[in-house]
């Protein structure tokens, strides 16, 4: 992509719209934050992405246009994630024993204090996705003065109930494959006991992605790789990040993953909505079915979109919108 394409990407022609690229200090740490929308006017929405370390910024051009029409969508990249990785890449490890829910919730306080200085709005609507749900429903609970609403695609309940429901699952659908049922009881056989992510799980991951995707997600796009590497938002050193998987560098926020649980507290102050795919097994939506009703909160709804998986707004974008949309408006009605 020549310069005038990737600059007409990066800053299109909107005279009312926002589009920036920084790295304000959020909590000690120079941390990469991206804003873009076609209207000033639009809802803000901060998207926390999942992983972790999956930043999904460098894709909004495929992911987020649709949003970026009706909603400024601000991306931002978690400690050791992607751009704010390399901005730190001399302290990498210093912030890999890092990432308490605590550090996560005070990172989205000042992310969204910044925000305030480069937007006007009173309060904006969250959306995590995946890990990200974790640390966006917690910031949900403990600051609901900041939040409009609260919307979690693919809610993270808990990593290892999560794991036992999908291989339980697994292994109903393989029955009279020896083979697959044999790789899924290794799967469950080595998922940790103690909240500390291990090589030999990490391994078994990747055939617990291939059986998911083979039994549950039929319906799944696939990963858009050629617009990642072609993507004007991020450089070569960035492009190569994203395929990094040394665990190591998200030693304590893996923890902070495996040990949370959204069952703990279910009392909200904000108007919560979920959103799953269909074919979801990396975030059943089962286990939300389990404590649905459980929840307090001024307004909750939960959407299952048929016919997609994890990244249900990628598989099934018009719908997703939708969903998004039609809740958003409500509130203010």
């Amino acid at each position: 992509m020549n310069k005038s394409k990737k600059n007409a990407v990066l800053f299109p022609d909107n005279k009312n719209g926002i589009y920036l690229y920084e790295y304000p200090v959020i909590n000690g740490i120079k941390q990469y934050v991206q804003v873009r929308g076609a209207d000033r006017k639009n809802p803000l929405i901060l998207f926390i992405h999942g992983g972790p370390g999956g930043s999904l910024a460098g894709l909004c051009h495929v992911l987020q246009a649709d949003w970026e029409e009706k909603y400024t969508v601000a991306n931002w990249d978690q400690r050791n994630a992607c751009k704010t990785f390399l901005a730190n890449k001399d302290n990498a490890m210093k912030i890999a024993k890092t990432g308490t829910m605590e550090d996560f919730i005070k990172d989205i306080d000042e992310v969204i204090a910044y925000l305030h200085t480069v937007y006007d709005f009173d309060k904006l609507i969250l959306m995590g996705f995946s890990w990200g749900t974790a640390i966006g429903s917690e910031y949900a609970k403990h600051h609901p003065e900041n939040i409009l609403c609260y919307i979690g695609v693919g809610q993270h309940i808990n990593y290892t109930d999560g794991l036992h429901f999908v291989c339980s699952e697994l292994l109903k659908l393989a029955k009279g494959d020896t083979k697959d049922l044999s790789k899924i009881k290794e799967i469950e056989a080595s998922i940790p006991e103690e909240p500390k992510m291990t090589k030999e799980f990490m391994s078994k991951l990747r055939s617990f992605i291939a059986l998911g995707t083979k039994y549950i997600s039929k319906n799944s796009k696939a990963f858009p790789l050629k617009a990642l590497l072609a993507s004007p938002f991020l450089n070569f050193r960035e492009k190569t990040s994203m395929f990094k998987s040394d665990f190591s560098l998200l030693e304590k926020t893996m923890e902070t993953m495996m040990i949370y649980d959204f069952r703990t507290n279910l009392s909200f102050d904000v108007p919560m909505l979920f959103v799953f795919g269909e074919e979801d097994y990396n975030c059943p939506p089962e286990l939300l079915k389990e404590c649905f009703d459980n929840i307090s909160a001024p307004e909750k709804k939960m959407e299952i979109i048929p016919k997609a998986a994890h990244s249900c707004f990628y598989d099934k974008p018009q719908a997703f919108m939708g969903v998004i949309t039609a809740f958003v408006e409500a509130l203010s009605n």
